[in-house]
C-alpha cells in the first residue's frame, strides 16, 4: 500500500467507505452496481423488461425522433442513484473523471463509430450554475473528451429557467422545455456533421429531444445521446 493511500485515502464513490490502491469503487458497491444490460430499447437504449419489444414505451408513443441512438451506463437505482445526486447537487466533480472511465470503458467502440466532431454538455440555466457553482454535465463531457481526445463544444443556451424535470410527467416535461434551449450564434453546421450530447440522467428522453432538434434545426446531420443513468423503460 502507498504511503499516500494511508494518508489521504480514497472514499468509495457510492458509499463513502474507505478505498485504496487507487481505486473508487468498494468491493461491495462494485458487485451491486446495476449495469444497463440486454434487453434494452433500440433506439434510446433504456432497459425493457420484454425481450420481444423492440422500443419502449416512450420512444414508440413519441414517434419521430431527432436523437439517432442513445446509451446508458446505469439503471437509476441505488447506489448509483443517491451518488448521483452528490455529483449533480452536492459538489462532488472530482467524482467526473471516474464517471468518465467507467463509460468510456464501455462505450468507447461505440463513441468512434458514432465518431462525433464534438462532445455536447446538456446546459443549465446560468441561475442554476451560478447556484450549484457547475454544471454536472460540462464537468462530464471534460473528462470523456480527455480520455477519447474528442473537444467539448457548448453549442447550446439554456435561455429559460424551467421546473425540475424529475416531478412532471412526460407530456409536463415536453411543455416545460418547449423554447427552453436555443443553439450558439456561432455554430457552424460544416464544422459539426455529427455531435454527441452528454448528460447525466435519461428519462422520457424530452431534454435530449429538445436539445437535438435545436441543433439539427442548425444544420447538425446527426445527434447522439450517452448518459450515466437511465430509468426503466416498459
Amino acid at each position: 500500500m502507498r504511503i499516500l493511500d494511508i494518508l489521504y485515502p480514497e472514499k468509495c464513490v457510492f458509499c463513502g467507505s474507505l478505498v485504496y490502491d487507487g481505486m473508487r469503487v468498494c468491493r461491495d458497491c462494485s458487485r451491486h452496481l446495476p449495469y444497463v444490460t440486454e434487453p434494452v430499447c433500440r433506439h434510446c437504449g433504456k432497459p425493457i423488461e420484454d425481450e420481444r419489444i423492440t422500443l419502449c414505451s416512450d420512444c414508440e408513443r413519441r414517434g419521430i425522433s431527432f436523437i439517432d441512438e442513445t446509451a446508458s451506463l446505469w439503471i437509476y437505482e441505488d447506489p448509483v442513484k443517491s451518488a448521483l445526486m452528490d455529483f449533480k447537487y452536492g459538489g462532488c466533480t472530482s467524482d467526473a473523471d471516474f464517471y468518465a472511465k467507467e463509460l468510456v470503458d464501455r462505450y468507447a467502440r461505440r463513441i468512434r463509430a458514432w465518431s462525433p466532431d464534438a462532445l455536447v454538455p446538456v446546459p443549465i440555466h446560468r441561475r442554476r450554475q451560478w447556484f450549484r457553482g457547475y454544471n454536472q454535465a460540462t464537468e462530464l463531457a471534460v473528462h470523456i473528451g480527455r480520455r477519447l481526445g474528442i473537444p467539448v463544444a457548448e453549442l447550446l443556451i439554456r435561455d429559460r429557467y424551467t421546473a425540475p424535470q424529475k416531478s412532471l410527467s412526460p407530456s409536463e416535461r415536453r411543455a416545460n422545455l418547449r423554447d427552453a434551449f436555443s443553439v450558439d450564434v456561432d455554430l457552424e453546421p460544416d464544422r459539426y456533421g455529427s455531435v454527441l450530447l452528454i448528460d447525466d440522467i435519461y428519462t422520457t428522453g424530452a431534454t435530449l429531444e429538445s436539445c437535438a432538434e435545436h441543433l439539427k434545426d442548425a444544420g447538425v446531420q446527426r445527434v447522439y445521446g450517452m448518459c450515466l443513468c437511465a430509468g426503466s423503460g416498459s
